[in-house]
């Protein structure tokens, strides 16, 4: 392995950033390039499940310190899901069958059980000790072969060389529109609206509190509601400081996350996510959507802030598109897009990534040819996102028959 040996990671989501902390443990050198101004420059969801996989892959890539201060921010245990129609009627319904609760305290280390954390402070934690390594402002434009290095050339016009260009840009990869224009991941005709609704005194009063009461589903007619308040035990910047990190965390209020899945033609002429009133646009729409549904359904709606509103259009990647092999490859929703309605896409990236930084990690330290070890990844890659899809689709297949679901 040559001497500056360096590897480039395109985006600074879960996946890069996780695969830049474990590159950082393992001293393979790096960079992360991110198009966004900062870290929190646009909202991207908020609550996300981490499973056992996802959980293994996480202590794979942080240090001890950084994985117990992930434990320690996941929001509290609840009991197990319930299911609704929209008068919150209790209906039948099962848990998805890859969907384990956690039954034990966030400080156990060794509990079976899946966690819940809120996206940006899992973000933040994993930017944690790695700051100096990641650029924001830096819009990846394209990728060229310079002797025998990478050159990656940035929209502020700026070039930079590496060994390994690791595309973790998200669904909308530019790098993959470059590597393989035609593995771009299809159109399910279903859209995804994120909220959140902060649980203060004053909400709560207003809410029926089955609806803080762990996790739930509430079906309509074409349509399905995942529900589930998120309450933590203790402000993350006090959690902070006493891991020596003060100062580094968002604090994060108490709010009851919904998202509400559904065909894209009850979206159908909303505006782009991104662009200006587009949340308030999305809160008229879905006000007009649940007119008819139980008056606390309806103000858990209405009292979110329209700017805390995403919509997402749910995409479906294809594993067994033609991906190149070479020095140029993917991780998470760059290759393996999926619906949400599995809660697999984050936990996926995450094996991505701690699968990815194993391999570099063995061809740095000359174990085996560089070429070897990426061919191992994206073997591997294309087994792992295979299945993903897969069990994605079915529960995305179950959860509109109103049989299942699985907390997001």
């Amino acid at each position: 392995m040559p001497a500056d040996f360096h590897v480039a990671i395109i985006g600074a989501g879960i996946g890069g950033l996780s695969l830049a902390q474990s590159l950082k443990r393992l001293g393979v050198p790096f960079t992360v390039f991110e198009k966004d101004p900062a870290l929190d420059s646009r909202t991207q969801g908020y609550r996300i499940r981490i499973d056992e996989a996802g959980r293994g892959a996480l202590a794979d890539c942080l240090p001890p310190a950084l994985y117990r201060l992930f434990r320690r921010s996941c929001a509290q245990t609840g009991p197990a899901g319930r299911f609704f129609d929209t008068q919150l009627r209790e209906t039948v319904g099962r848990a998805a069958e890859h969907w384990r609760p956690a039954t034990q305290t966030e400080d156990s280390e060794h509990d079976g059980g899946d966690l819940r954390v809120h996206r940006q402070t899992l973000r933040e934690i994993l930017l944690c000790g790695i700051e100096a390594h990641v650029q924001f402002g830096k819009g990846f434009a394209r990728f060229r072969q310079q002797g025998d290095k990478l050159a990656i050339d940035f929209d502020d016009g700026a070039s930079r060389l590496c060994d390994v260009l690791v595309a973790a840009d998200g669904v909308h990869s530019q790098v993959r529109r470059q590597l393989a224009p035609n593995a771009a991941p299809a159109e399910t005709g279903a859209v995804c609206l994120y909220g959140k609704t902060l649980l203060t005194p004053a909400n709560r009063q207003r809410l029926e509190p089955r609806l803080c009461a762990g996790p739930a589903v509430v079906f309509a007619d074409e349509c399905v509601v995942v529900i589930d308040a998120m309450t933590f035990a203790a402000p993350l910047p006090g959690l902070a400081t006493q891991a020596g990190l003060a100062g580094r965390f968002s604090a994060v209020d108490d709010y009851l996350y919904w998202a509400l899945y559904c065909p894209q033609s009850m979206f159908a002429q909303a505006t782009p996510n991104g662009e200006a009133a587009a949340g308030a646009e999305w809160a008229a729409r879905l006000a007009s959507v649940a007119r008819d549904w139980h008056p606390d359904l309806q103000a858990a709606f209405r009292l979110a802030e329209p700017a805390s509103l995403a919509l997402m259009r749910v995409r479906s990647g294809n594993a067994n598109a033609n991906w190149p092999a070479g020095p140029v490859t993917v991780l998470g929703d760059a290759m393996h897009a999926m619906s949400p309605a599995g809660g697999l896409g984050a936990n996926t990236a995450l094996r991505d990534a701690a699968a990815l930084a194993a391999q570099l990690g063995i061809a740095a330290a000359g174990q085996q040819p560089l070429a070897v070890s990426l061919a191992s990844y994206q073997s591997g890659l294309r087994a792992r996102a295979a299945e993903a899809i897969r069990l994605s689709q079915d529960a995305e297949d179950q959860l509109l028959e109103r049989r299942t679901f699985s907390p997001h």
